[in-house]
């Protein structure tokens, strides 16, 4: 109960428009990208309790928060740490949309090597 009072209050305190950046840069064009495309995902969105119950069945803890500019909507990260499963969401009006849901999630240092995983892409 207590991750679930935590989550609400980053949830909270992110959608704040007080919070918000004053000025938004424009998205890039695509065509400036060459290379770039745009991809239509199709997302599961329901109400917030029942998305955070979903979250909490899976002992997935909060471990990172950002506000997404363009559209001004918070996004979270949970993680089990034991298990390696992972849920990226995002708070869109009242509901909250599960954008990822993975396996084998890790926090990783930039040197740790994971099989499969591209870490070359993971380094700036």
């Amino acid at each position: 109960m207590k991750h679930l009072v935590a989550i609400l209050a980053v949830f909270l305190l992110m959608g704040s428009q007080t919070l918000a950046q004053e000025t938004i840069p424009e998205p890039e064009n695509l065509e400036d990208l060459p290379g770039f495309v745009m991809l239509n995902k199709p997302v599961v969105c329901g109400p917030i309790k029942e998305v955070l119950k979903k979250i909490k069945d899976f002992n997935e803890v909060p471990a990172a928060a950002w506000m997404e500019s363009e559209h001004k909507t918070s996004i979270g990260f949970w993680i089990n740490e034991n298990t390696g499963t992972t849920t990226v969401a995002e708070l869109v009006g009242d509901k909250m949309c599960i954008l990822s849901q993975g396996m084998s999630g890790v926090k990783i240092p930039i040197t740790k090597k994971i099989k499969g995983m591209p870490i070359k892409y993971l380094t700036f």
